[in-house]
């Protein structure tokens, strides 16, 4: 289980990661119609854009790398997948509170922000749970 979910986290990373850079490398002056008026350009939309993309992308990467150390039985690989899972746990959980406080001032803007904020409740749980078994492998000492 702990596996499959590094697995969907991965590959939700990287989508993620790729459509915010496509975003802003073609996209910013449809995005920014979209958006209530910015104090910033499309410029400075599309570097923000970029560099978001790029971590998210980097997110990513860094779970195949932990499951490429746990199908190779690395001794690290465990730890890793225990310490990536619990902060992504965290950060899940900081979203999707964030997601829901936003929903709460924001009438109008409420039902992606509901939408936003129990996608972070999934992937909390989800994360959690990971980390929690992973934790409990590491411990005994025996991979699943």
């Amino acid at each position: 289980m702990a596996r499959r979910v590094l697995i969907v986290g991965a590959a939700a990373w990287l989508a993620l990661g790729l459509v915010a850079i496509a975003l802003a490398i073609a996209g910013t002056g449809s995005l920014l119609a979209l958006l209530p008026p910015l104090a910033i350009d499309a410029e400075a939309l599309g570097g923000a854009l970029l560099a978001m993309g790029l971590a998210l992308v980097v997110i990513g990467v860094g779970h195949i790398v932990v499951l490429a150390g746990l199908r190779r039985r690395q001794r690290w690989a465990m730890s890793a997948a225990a310490l990536l899972a619990s902060v992504l746990a965290v950060v899940s959980l900081g979203l999707a509170a964030t997601a829901a406080s936003s929903a709460m001032r924001q009438a109008d803007s409420a039902p992606p922000l509901i939408g936003a904020a129990c996608v972070g409740v999934a992937s909390t749980v989800g994360y959690a749970l990971a980390a929690a078994r992973l934790a409990r492998e590491l411990g005994s000492g025996s991979p699943s």
